[in-house]
């Protein structure tokens, strides 16, 4: 039984697959925009193929408020779980 966790991990690497197909498994503590190298575009397209993976929408603001993309996760599997006070 997969855990939310597991489904946000698995949302994630498939949207980076659908939206960033050049990235090869970037650290996930990397900062996106330094450190992975991200222009805002290509976050969006990323965060859109999340938000059509797991069937939710992520507010501007836990984007505003996560840099890296275990941030993300982290962010999103409370989200979900109803944890995100």
């Amino acid at each position: 039984m997969s855990t939310t966790r597991d489904r946000v991990d698995a949302a994630i690497g498939q949207g980076l697959e659908n939206a960033l197909p050049e990235l090869d498994q970037p650290d996930r503590d990397a900062v996106l925009t330094s450190g992975i190298g991200l222009d805002s575009v290509q976050i969006m397209s990323l965060v859109m193929e999340i938000e059509d993976e797991l069937d939710i929408s992520i507010p501007v603001d836990v984007l505003a408020e996560t840099r890296t993309l275990n941030q993300l996760a982290e962010r999103l599997t409370r989200m979900i779980d109803g944890d995100d006070a």
